[in-house]
């Protein structure tokens, strides 16, 4: 693990979402639909009131739960504390992060040759609704829902890509930036099964890594399933930790 890497990130876990006592940090949906603990620096004795607390508070409110667990997280039962107050763990995640200042050539060389991804507007999250269908996903309205109040919340900080052929969407993802610790990440990657292996994953990570440049980005990071980290790794991406997320219906949203 790098030591920096492990700081930086963090960092920006502390500054993501609201403090609350314990002490963690929760993230909620602009709509008020999701809450996910990103960050905790709970003693271990604290730790059952702790989980028990926000798990009440988010089914109160009606909202989806979830707790981000990362490798390198403290105290080393924080996953058995998530076990037994009823969360069901989902598929570990490696986490990548790029250096946006010394890219690679091969990828500055992709970004100028692929053909650009389109910035979504709220209008076209419909496109991207299409390619989550065609790939299986559930709950993909209220997705899109939560999708529009964020970019309408704050357009700078969410952008959605989409890569078209002929005229119809075949691949997206999201971009999030964080200017107050000049960082970005990647989420919600998805190409339709009838136009995967044709590099429109590669375009739409190239697209979003010139637009995490524009918008000031140093790092950019991602939460890769195994199916996407080969992909991300070639192009610069370098292994930090693991992350594996634990809530009451467990749901992931990686590359």
């Amino acid at each position: 693990m790098s030591e920096p890497l492990l700081a930086m990130l963090d960092t920006i876990r502390r500054r993501s979402g609201t403090l609350a006592p314990g002490p963690i940090v929760r993230e909620t949906s602009a709509d008020g639909s999701e809450v996910r603990i990103v960050y905790s620096a709970c003693p271990e004795s604290a730790l059952p009131d702790v989980v028990r607390r926000e798990i009440s508070s988010a089914y109160e409110r009606g909202a989806q739960f979830e707790w981000k667990l990362y490798g390198h997280d403290r105290p080393a039962r924080l996953d058995a504390a998530l076990l037994e107050a009823g969360l069901v763990a989902g598929d570990r995640e490696t986490v990548l992060a790029l250096d946006l200042r010394r890219l690679p050539e091969a990828v500055r060389a992709g970004m100028e040759a692929a053909s650009p991804a389109v910035r979504a507007s709220v209008a076209r999250l419909a496109d991207y609704a299409r390619i989550s269908r065609e790939c299986g996903r559930s709950g993909v309205d209220a997705e899109c829902s939560r999708l529009a109040a964020a970019m309408a919340d704050d357009p700078d900080r969410l952008q959605v890509h989409i890569v078209y052929v002929d005229g119809s969407p075949v691949s997206a993802g999201r971009l999030l930036v964080d200017r107050s610790c000049a960082a970005a990440e990647l989420a919600g990657g998805r190409t339709a099964p009838a136009h995967r292996r044709r590099g429109h994953f590669t375009t739409t990570v190239l697209s979003r890594i010139a637009a995490a440049i524009e918008a000031g980005a140093e790092t950019l990071w991602v939460d890769a399933l195994p199916t996407s980290a080969p992909i991300l790794t070639k192009l610069g991406f370098i292994p930090v930790t693991w992350t594996q997320p634990y809530a009451l219906d467990s749901v992931t949203d990686s590359e």
